[in-house]
């Protein structure tokens, strides 16, 4: 396992089975909470994170909302 770090950035890198798996913070979505870009060969996956720092009130469970997005055909 590589890790590297820059000024707020960070850098792993794994080898699962023969694929190696890189995954950056950082660099991308800096207004979320949190963000990730993993790397498995020439397939690239953005997560993001965003959360309030209090809870509503009268909430009894955790809302989770998942946004994913497609790009239209002929775009890669």
């Amino acid at each position: 396992m590589a890790v590297t770090t820059e000024a707020r950035t960070a850098t792993v890198s794994v080898t699962v089975g023969d694929q190696e798996l890189t995954f950056e913070t950082g660099k991308l979505a800096k207004q979320a909470d949190g963000a990730v870009v993993v790397r498995a060969g020439e397939t690239m996956v953005l997560a993001t994170a965003t959360g309030k720092m209090e809870a509503r009130e009268g909430a009894d469970f955790f809302p989770l909302t998942v946004d994913v997005g497609v790009p239209p055909s002929g775009r890669s």
